[in-house]
């Protein structure tokens, strides 16, 4: 067992003249010191581990004695004490110090700086937006072991309040709630009452985004006079032929000399256990907006907008009117593309497992069929099929 004790260096005087006091941490018959924040005028305030002729004297004397309880209660969850050395020792006890101050924001900006290194430059602005939002309701940035139900509680209502669309307020709660688990995941906070524990959701709503084969059929064959109205339609179709591929999985596929796809989505490859990817060969209604905009190097360059952010953008700036153009009325997103597939591969009735399959939604591995069969891409190219065959 490690012995702690209050006592001052005097070879380490500061530059001032003053003592610092600091713990001193005995193990393995070595001894190390971790400094404390509190100084001396001279060596002798310091007697038998207790400040003495301090204005201070009773409070630094607490305070140091809850120091050390802290440290021997870190020391008695340790199993492995007798094989680590002192330094060892005082490396693991000054980490979980820093642990019980560290704060939401050091915590938040950790986790998006993770997500910048990923190139999820949608979701680190959310979670900016929410964070942000958070450490204002907080009035600054607090330590996280601080945060209570409460907080949550009276945050989703502040937001309310705010007039804050339920989507909005959802969105924001369910991003602080993904930062806490983190923190909890990398051990940096550990709560015995989670702060979402009272915390009820709202519902979110649901959006009627999908189009019928005929609304479908009016955008395709619709005639578009302006370029750039034209090349929103062509992702759009293609994104749909695709089975509603994401927007950076379509821009970052090698398509040369292929006559299949096969990728794992960009979305969800870091987040789920097993690589889930997706097979299907190209049908010729993709390949004829494929051949159209492929350059020399295999990647689908649109006229003059190449990268996600420029075409993400020109989508957000024109759809509303290649719709209107089209005779649709309702709203249409880009998102549109892949819930359409869905929507026409269900209405065939075909089985909802090979439709997660084309459009790479996570399947549950945990369904008893799941330990005899698996879908493969001979089962997407007939799903593909089936559902074009539609618009024929």
């Amino acid at each position: 067992m490690a012995n702690f004790s209050i006592v001052i260096v005097p070879t380490k005087k500061l530059a001032n003249g003053r003592h610092r006091i600091r713990i001193a941490v005995a193990h393995h018959s070595k001894t190390r010191y971790i400094s404390t924040q509190f100084t001396l005028d001279s060596a002798s305030q310091l007697k038998n581990g207790r400040v003495i002729r301090h204005e201070n004297a009773t409070n630094m004397n607490a305070c140091l004695r809850k120091l050390i309880n802290e440290y021997e209660e870190i020391v008695t969850s340790i199993s492995y004490l007798p094989a680590i050395s002192c330094t060892e020792l005082i490396r693991i006890i000054t980490y979980e110090q820093k642990k019980k101050g560290i704060t939401f924001q050091t915590v938040a900006s950790e986790y998006m700086n993770f997500m910048k290194g990923e190139e999820r430059d949608k979701s680190f602005k959310l979670y900016k937006i929410a964070s942000e939002r958070f450490i204002k309701y907080m009035k600054g940035d607090f330590p996280l072991i601080q945060l209570t139900p409460l907080h949550i509680q009276e945050f989703a209502k502040v937001l309310q309040d705010d007039k804050l669309a339920d989507t909005t307020v959802r969105i924001y709660l369910t991003l602080i709630k993904v930062i806490l688990n983190y923190a909890g995941k990398m051990n940096y906070v550990n709560y015995s009452i989670h702060p979402f524990i009272l915390f009820k959701m709202p519902a979110s709503n649901v959006r009627e985004l999908d189009l019928s084969i005929e609304e479908l059929k009016k955008i395709r064959d619709t005639v578009l006079l302006k370029p750039t109205l034209s090349v929103v339609r062509d992702i759009f179709m293609l994104t749909y032929y695709l089975g509603g591929i994401n927007l950076r999985d379509l821009l970052a596929y090698d398509f040369i000399d292929k006559e299949y796809m096969r990728y794992v989505r960009h979305k969800t490859r870091n987040s789920k256990k097993g690589v889930n990817e997706i097979a299907f060969t190209l049908q010729p209604e993709a390949k004829a907006i494929i051949n159209r905009y492929l350059t020399r190097e295999g990647k689908l360059k649109f006229g003059k907008y190449s990268s996600y952010k420029q075409i993400y953008s020109l989508i957000f700036r024109h759809i509303d009117k290649v719709m209107k153009l089209s005779g649709i009325t309702k709203k249409v997103t880009y998102y549109s593309a892949r819930k359409t597939f869905a929507q026409h591969g269900y209405n065939l009735g075909i089985q909802i497992e090979k439709i997660e399959y084309c459009i790479g939604h996570s399947m549950k591995n945990n369904r008893p069929i799941f330990n005899y069969i698996k879908i493969m891409q001979e089962h997407a190219d007939k799903v593909f099929r089936e559902i074009f065959d539609q618009l024929l």
